[in-house]
């Protein structure tokens, strides 16, 4: 009887480590290799079994059958240790009819038959160019391993029963996915052919196959091993080209090393160190090192993987969880994302690293495992990576990242001088202000004076680099507190363990700045020019009665988004304004706090670090200059005071139109316009004003013209939709002779639909409803435009000269091929017409014109010959 047992072949560790192989071949279909094949496909390319360029025209083909000859010579370069000589000594033989001499793969396959590996399909034939099935690859690898054909029964009726049996046993169709007796591609082929290598190979004993091992190792004696000198050697990775683990993880000849460290059995006497990138996440790993050869410096190293005893998790500070079992304290239950494990306190210690330097190799209940007074399942979402060396269940090894936070005092990149101060009880940072400190830094966000930021340290690079990026903030008020937990914004966040603020109720919105997990820090909102991040206008504030003579309090407000609402006001809550005095707020600028679909009024406060300034005179005098972002006031005398893009402009027009503005919108320069300023504060030593009122009269901001007779073009279609009290309403979009869009809304669609794609005047009311019609543009007449030379073009049979300056607006109504609804566009040309026609030979028939003089100054065109205005409808 055969000794033989099933074993789990290697190819998975070989195959995992050429996947991290320093250059492993590219081809231009990479995409279509199966991912889990890639590092099988790799070691053959190592092994000189496959080419680096593939087929030879830079791709890999990896679903392309294999054909009998092309897999003898595979296997002859297998065979012959990666050396590819051509099978030139196995030439001229005439084994085969149908394999002639010179055929390129003559000398292989006479190889293959006259060792046994592959037969002839009879009758004196080797049919080179069918396709290879699996099972017979397989037959070739065990042939490999030293199995006897003759002997094995891989000849004659069901050769292929026999060959599934024994290659099932030797661990050849291990992870193989494709049918066993279907043809073999060049992808699966590479499986096999690792897989077959690792096989622990046979000799025969009184005519049975007897496996082989190392008498020494007691290790199997493979293909890989014996005749490929592949060598395995296994033990914790200490150290990469750029990072080694100890005090100073930089300290690795700053990423210009070319060797990793390997230490054999905790003894640093027995490290190696090999010439090999080795992935920096495997650091502190036990792993497989595949080398051509015993490992040393001079080895020539495959590739370096996870050894299959270990179990690497990673989780958080917070997710690890320590417990006394029974109240005894040298025993310990260690929970990890759900998965406990019994600790003994005198036997087990963990290694823990930060930042990959040595930090303390404790007892697993250790008060200060992760830091000064961080324990094991404190409020800290710091990443730790927990690594099981031995596959016993107990973690060996603990990286944990560094995290400070800081609030910036000052940077100036020029000067390289950069200072944050610690915030609550975090760490302090190392001020920075020499140009060597400084270029150490990396700053992954644009950071500014006052600004919380996290810091941690990287040294991938070999290099120690510290990493300054914006904490994560959220913005709200804390609606609940319970066992610990506040809830913002509908999300919630336990206190930080380092954070010594409270966690209370708290209806004033805060900034809480949290390590996604956990508060660490909170203040009041720092915005970039103001404190208050809920501000408005108070249109009207008075009792309204109902018809049963019910009283309440309501509330017109405009909102700094630019929503307008009626509110019920909500009186007796701290820090409110009472009801009397929120009355009285009416044109003011407030402080707005929503509580249960209700409001109520705060009066705006002083910005943190600013002064106020508040000017009340009613219709000052305003000017503003949009290039020098000056505001200026005249109250008594005139004053300036600067805006940014961030600036609000509440704004009143003609007939009670209300709008809110940034200073960044405003397209133009006004002046003496009417206004007050609510807020106004000190930046760095200059005013600047945060929010204001302006009262325009029948003025207008320039580019935000009056909402009365505006001209436009109507759109190609009308759509239906509610308001905000659920009534139906019907819209109808329109493009401005500037190209900006206006939605007009109204609570019929008759009017719309009667101005669909043409030029039209419309107004809007108070209410927000408009009034559309059919109009020709005010001093325009109507054309046709059919010649254009230059600046001369021919209208009506008059010849007119293009202006300058002349502005040709392009009018364009189209569907869109991405949700097939109709749109309008208007475009605008200056200072030239290229065209009588379109680029589709479409004449512009249907245009209307301005001319002075013989010269036209305005034109404007449907570009595809639509009628673009209704004469009949003109008023």
């Amino acid at each position: 009887m055969r000794t033989m047992k099933k074993v789990l072949a290697l190819s998975l560790v070989l195959a995992m480590a050429l996947g991290m192989m320093a250059n492993a071949a590219t081809f231009n279909d990479n995409d279509a290799i199966n991912p889990d094949l890639l590092s099988d496909i790799n070691l053959m390319i190592a092994l000189n079994v496959f080419s680096e360029q593939g087929t030879g025209t830079g791709y890999f083909e990896p679903n392309r059958e294999l054909t009998r000859e092309e897999v003898a010579k595979l296997v002859y370069v297998l065979k012959n240790k990666g050396n590819d000589n051509g099978a030139a000594s196995w030439t001229g033989m005439n084994i085969f009819k149908d394999v002639e001499a010179g055929r390129w793969s003559e000398g292989y396959i006479n190889y293959c038959a006259s060792t046994g590996m592959i037969a002839g399909t009879g009758e004196g034939y080797f049919n080179p160019t069918a396709k290879m099935s699996a099972v017979e690859v397989v037959k070739l690898m065990l042939v490999l391993s030293g199995y006897k054909a003759d002997v094995q029964g891989y000849l004659g009726n069901n050769w292929d029963i026999n060959v599934i049996r024994d290659a099932e046993a030797a661990g050849i169709f291990s992870n193989y996915e494709l049918p066993v007796r279907g043809s073999v591609t060049r992808e699966w082929v590479a499986r096999i052919l690792v897989n077959g290598i690792n096989a622990t190979k046979v000799k025969y004993e009184d005519g049975q196959a007897q496996e082989q091992y190392d008498l020494i190792t007691k290790k199997p004696v493979t293909f890989a091993n014996t005749d490929l000198g592949l060598v395995e050697t296994v033990g914790t990775l200490v150290a990469t080209n750029n990072v080694k683990l100890g005090a100073n993880p930089e300290n690795n000849t700053n990423g210009k090393n070319v060797y990793s460290t390997l230490a054999i059995d905790g003894d640093s006497s027995h490290d190696i160190n090999f010439k090999y990138d080795a992935a920096i996440a495997l650091l502190g790993q036990k792993v497989t090192v595949l080398s051509k050869g015993t490992l040393d410096s001079n080895a020539k190293v495959y590739g370096v993987t996870t050894h299959s005893d270990v179990n690497v998790v990673n989780t958080t500070i917070g997710g690890i969880k320590v417990e006394s079992i029974n109240g005894d304290s040298n025993n310990v239950n260690v929970t990890v994302n759900g998965n406990t494990k019994k600790y003994s306190i005198a036997d087990n210690k963990l290694v823990v690293y930060t930042d990959y330097a040595p930090a303390s190799a404790a007892a697993v209940n250790d008060a200060n495992l992760f830091g000064t007074g961080v324990k094991a399942g404190a409020n800290d979402n710091r990443v730790v990576k927990l690594i099981d060396n031995n596959g016993d269940g107990i973690y060996d090894v603990a990286f944990v990242r560094s995290a400070t936070y800081a609030k910036v005092d000052y940077i100036n990149p020029s000067r390289h001088i950069f200072r944050a101060n610690k915030v609550e009880n975090f760490a302090n940072f190392v001020n920075v202000s020499t140009k060597e400190a400084y270029e150490d830094l990396v700053f992954e966000d644009s950071v500014a004076k006052g600004d919380i930021v996290k810091i941690t340290v990287n040294y991938e690079s070999g290099e120690k680099k510290t990493v300054i990026q914006k904490a994560d903030v959220v913005t709200g008020p804390v609606t609940s507190v319970k066992n610990g937990v506040a809830t913002i914004d509908g999300a919630s966040y336990g206190k930080h363990v380092l954070n010594g603020t409270a966690l209370t109720v708290n209806p004033k919105a805060m900034d809480y700045y949290t390590d996604g997990k956990y508060i660490i820090y909170s203040e009041a909102p720092s915005s970039s020019n103001q404190d208050q991040s809920n501000i408005a206008y108070v249109v009207h504030a008075k009792d309204v009665q109902d018809e049963w003579g019910n009283t309440t309090a309501k509330v017109d407000i405009l909102k700094n988004d630019g929503t307008r609402e009626t509110l019920v006001y909500k009186d007796n809550v701290d820090g409110a304004m009472n009801w009397s005095t929120a009355k009285s707020a009416k044109g003011t600028l407030v402080e707005y706090v929503m509580s249960g679909g209700k409001v109520y009024f705060k009066t705006l406060a002083t910005v943190s670090g600013g002064d106020l300034n508040v000017v009340t005179t009613d219709n000052a005098a305003m000017s503003y200059d949009k290039s020098e972002k000056k505001l200026t006031y005249k109250k008594s005398a005139s004053q300036t005071v600067l805006t940014n893009d961030e600036t609000y402009f509440f704004v009143k027009s003609e007939n009670d139109q209300y709008a809110v503005v940034k200073a960044s919108e405003i397209k133009g320069d006004f002046a003496t316009v009417a206004g007050t300023f609510q807020l106004a504060y000190a930046k760095d030593g200059l005013p600047y004003v945060a929010y204001a009122f302006i009262d325009l009269g029948s003025n207008a901001l320039p580019g935000n013209e009056s909402t009365t007779n505006v001209m436009a073009v109507a759109g190609s279609a009308v759509t239906e939709t509610l308001d905000k009290d659920g009534n139906k309403v019907y819209q109808l979009t329109v493009t401005k002779l500037d190209g900006t869009e206006v939605v007009l809304e109204n609570t019929t669609d008759s009017e719309f639909k009667s101005v669909l794609n043409k030029f039209v005047k419309y107004s809007v009311a108070t209410d927000g409803t408009a009034t559309v019609s059919a109009a020709n543009p005010d001093g325009y007449t109507d054309g046709k435009l059919t010649a254009v030379d230059g600046k001369t073009v021919y209208i009506n049979g008059t010849i007119y000269t293009l202006a300058d300056d002349v502005k040709a607006y392009y009018v364009d109504s189209f569907e869109r091929s991405s949700d097939g609804k109709k749109r309008t566009t208007v475009s605008v040309g200056e200072g030239y017409i290229l065209s009588a026609e379109d680029e589709h030979g479409t004449a512009y028939n249907s245009i209307k014109f301005k001319a002075d003089n013989g010269k036209i100054t305005h034109i404007i065109m449907e570009i595809d010959g639509e009628t673009l205005f209704d004469n009949d409808d003109i008023a």
